[in-house]
């Protein structure tokens, strides 16, 4: 048994690392790819740039890269799976929310993100400040449902106004 549940779970983590490069590299075309280890770490790799091939530290924007790939490809992978004991997971729509996840990337980024958003989850919550939110409604303005906007009064009191 302990050796089924080994090789079903390298296969999924084979058909995540396949997912979540998918998804980097929608996001990021930078010549890297991530490979993911036995204990689900993350790493960045330079795919054969000048004859060389290892990891490297990423940038903040690079990070942020990863981690929503990472996430999403969870998510497609669950969705994806439509075996009868994960029947629950097919019915329910669990939104994915994210606090600022534009703010690291540049305009280009920031639209391959909101290209790539709708793709992931059926339901996205995004908190975002004003200068992001402008070039995230210039790409994904058709597919926003909801608009709310948190206005500070004081220390104490904010309100929420829907637009």
């Amino acid at each position: 048994m302990n050796a089924i549940y080994k090789e079903k779970e390298q296969e999924t983590r084979e058909k995540l690392e396949k997912t979540v490069n998918e998804i980097f590299k929608e996001i990021y075309n930078g010549g890297f790819s991530l490979s993911l280890d036995e204990k689900y770490n993350i790493q960045v790799i330079v795919d054969n740039f000048d004859g060389y091939i290892g990891d490297i530290e990423t940038s903040t924007a690079q990070s942020i890269s990863v981690i929503f790939a990472f996430i999403a490809g969870v998510i497609r992978l669950a969705r994806e799976n439509d075996t009868d004991e994960n029947a629950m997971l097919l019915t329910e729509a669990y939104p994915l929310v994210m606090d600022a996840p534009l703010s690291a990337f540049d305009k280009a980024r920031i639209k391959s993100v909101c290209d790539a958003l709708p793709k992931v989850a059926e339901q996205v919550i995004i908190f975002i400040k004003d200068t992001d939110g402008e070039i995230a409604e210039e790409n994904m303005g058709n597919r926003v449902g909801v608009r709310y906007l948190f206005d500070k009064i004081n220390e104490f009191e904010t309100q929420l106004t829907g637009r």
